[in-house]
């Protein structure tokens, strides 16, 4: 079956306003677990560090590491990319906490998240990578006085250097607004269904099928099922009653691996949309296809799509390309 939905819309062409003198952030702290709604410390990207620029304007500080337990440098020579997604959707939740007063235990619903980096800049050296995130919200909505909504136009710069753009859209509920909308699947249910066994790792760019989250198609399925491990450190930092997003984040980015490999594939741009919760105890297939990117640069554009009970569930289209180890790191 081809794919045929429209694509996601693409970031702007204009960055917002990122000319100020840099902060003097320190990056020696990371930020409270709470504000970025992680378990684990060595999960927290974001450090101690944020500025109020405006009324709704914003500078936030990350910290990637030059080795993570699961964002591994791709090919051993450039920080993982989805390191900046995850980046954003801390610094969405850290912004919404402490800038717009939302009560850490009202849940966020990510719709859309946008990148697109500069290879260059994602190059590792042999310190962490201490990035910016300067942020601009929009369409900030209000109810009764609680964010609602709003989207965040993000530039990260990494030193002086800049690393890329993107766009987050989250919606902001209460804990019983949220029950009602999940209804019966509000709770972590007890138990997951049987997994796919997982294709072979080194095929999707991992070190260990633990990563792995395509598994092999049965005969007659078309597409790879989703393969959820309620184990995985990372991807479930904390119990949760759906698929989260970043676990379909990763899903795209291997089945791009998959279809552009064997070489280690580098993710430049993704444009991913949510358009419902994906839930644990339903089947979800992920199919994706690849062409030359319109650029012509010799990138390539993947498209993803996952699918449950026949209905799209989430989209995603990458800019990737196939590369080969450069002769030298980030200086």
């Amino acid at each position: 079956m081809p794919i045929d939905l429209p694509l996601p819309p693409t970031l702007p062409d204009t960055l917002l306003p990122v000319d100020e003198n840099l902060s003097p952030f320190v990056y020696e702290r990371s930020a409270s677990r709470e504000l970025v709604h992680r378990t684990a410390i060595g999960e927290v990207l974001l450090t101690d560090d944020w500025l109020r620029m405006g009324p709704h304007r914003f500078k936030v500080g990350a910290q990637w590491p030059r080795g993570h337990g699961f964002y591994e440098p791709v090919g051993g020579h450039w920080h993982d990319p989805l390191l900046a997604a995850e980046s954003i959707r801390q610094a969405s939740s850290l912004v919404s906490h402490v800038f717009y007063d939302l009560p850490r235990d009202h849940p966020s619903l990510m719709t859309e998240l946008s990148i697109d980096l500069e290879p260059d800049a994602l190059l590792l050296d042999d310190q962490p990578a201490n990035v910016e995130l300067a942020i601009t919200c929009t369409d900030v909505t209000l109810q009764r006085n609680r964010l609602a909504g709003m989207t965040m136009d993000v530039g990260l710069t990494r030193g002086a250097v800049r690393l890329g753009r993107g766009r987050m859209t989250l919606n902001c509920m209460s804990g019983s607004v949220y029950r009602r909308l999940r209804g019966a699947h509000a709770e972590v249910p007890a138990t997951l269904p049987e997994q796919a066994v997982p294709v072979p790792a080194h095929e999707v760019g991992r070190a260990r099928g633990s990563d792995v989250v395509l598994g092999r198609p049965a005969d007659g399925e078309e597409g790879w099922p989703l393969r959820v491990n309620w184990t995985h450190p990372t991807l479930f930092d904390h119990p949760t009653d759906h698929v989260p997003g970043m676990l379909l984040l990763e899903a795209a980015r291997q089945a791009a691996q998959h279809v552009l490999g064997p070489g280690a594939v580098l993710v430049t741009g993704m444009a991913n949309r949510f358009h419902r919760y994906v839930e644990f105890d339903t089947p979800c297939f992920v199919r994706a296809r690849s062409a030359p990117s319109p650029s012509g640069d010799g990138a390539y554009e993947v498209r993803v799509i996952a699918e449950q009970n026949g209905t799209a569930v989430y989209e995603c289209v990458l800019t990737a390309r196939a590369e080969p180890a450069p002769s030298g790191g980030r200086r």
